[in-house]
């Protein structure tokens, strides 16, 4: 774990222990937005022709909130899940709270068995004391070790704006073109949702390309 990576994982320690499982542990406003981005990935999935069974890394998990939405919409035995967080205190709340077959916790921020899904929710909105020069090459290399990890879709959401910029907050923005022609670039065939519910905020889906026969 790096530096800056340590930083995250403190802020999110000290974040769950004061709030506990709720959306602003997480950093997110209210559960009504969260869901909104749950939802939005889990359209993604259902867009995707989601197989019988699949296989899905959440990267970035904290307290298993989208596990949770994952398991109203599709049956227990539907999917396998692996959920990734930097912060060690929500991780150990999931691995006592969801004791579903198929589920699995761990501390870190990169998956270590491919999945045929891979989401991040919030994953990268998140940047203290980084540059938005090295935010982005912390984004897009994150990307790259995820999308190696991927057989399917890789599906994550991103603050927005015209320039890219990190708030006084720490709160990361980046342009909607230079993610849209970067994943085009080095990974798949990308596409993007917009809701008015989320004004600053985008949703990507990258997908594999079908090799021709």
């Amino acid at each position: 774990m790096n530096d800056f990576e340590k930083k995250v994982a403190v802020e999110y320690n000290s974040r769950f222990i004061k709030f506990g499982a709720q959306p602003k542990s997480s950093l997110w406003f209210s559960r009504e937005r969260q869901n909104v981005r749950f939802d939005t990935i889990i359209y993604f999935l259902k867009k995707s022709s989601v197989p019988h069974f699949f296989s899905i890394n959440d990267i970035g998990c904290g307290y298993g909130g989208f596990l949770s939405r994952l398991n109203a919409n599709f049956g227990q035995y539907q999917f396998c899940y692996t959920g990734f967080d930097l912060a060690r205190s929500p991780i150990e709340y999931c691995e006592t709270v969801y004791k579903q077959k198929g589920v699995k916790f761990f501390c870190g921020s990169k998956p270590i068995e491919k999945a045929d899904y891979s989401v991040m929710s919030g994953t990268f909105n998140y940047a203290p004391n980084l540059t938005v020069k090295s935010w982005k090459e912390y984004l897009f290399a994150n990307l790259k070790s995820t999308w190696n990890m991927t057989k399917q879709s890789m599906i994550f959401n991103l603050m927005i704006a015209e320039e890219a910029k990190i708030t006084r907050q720490f709160i990361s923005f980046v342009e909607k073109e230079a993610v849209v022609k970067h994943c085009q670039k080095n990974f798949g065939d990308t596409q993007y949702h917009f809701s008015s519910k989320l004004p600053q905020e985008l949703t990507f889906c990258v997908t594999r390309r079908r090799k021709s026969s």
